[in-house]
């Protein structure tokens, strides 16, 4: 048993320090990552709008993964029927993350 629980975790850091095997978008390496960042969406001349809705995805290790972290997901939580702008949030905490979709609009 003792083999076995060593072997785990082995894998896992080995996991957390490589980021090609790991299933969901690293969110960095270390005890502790908190970053904000513009979304990858290109808008022209994007405005941040009237209306802020938000969708989050959560992750253990990059293994385990759930959640909607979708923009429709976020408009439908803003009450926007058109976005004009979006942020990322990234909080990852040992081996535990969240990443929070933030739109913006109208």
């Amino acid at each position: 048993m003792k083999k076995f629980l060593f072997s785990f975790v082995v894998l896992a850091v080995t996991l957390m320090f490589c980021p090609k095997s790991q299933a969901f978008e690293p969110w960095g390496v270390g005890i502790y990552n908190e970053t904000k960042e513009p979304a990858d969406y290109a808008i022209p001349n994007a405005t941040l709008g009237s209306k802020t809705g938000t969708a989050s995805c959560k992750t253990v290790l990059g293994i385990v993964n759930w959640g909607d972290c979708s923009i429709q997901a976020a408009m439908k939580d803003g009450k926007i029927s058109k976005v004009t702008a979006a942020d990322w949030e990234k909080k990852f905490i040992i081996v535990y993350g969240v990443k929070t979709l933030r739109v913006y609009g109208n």
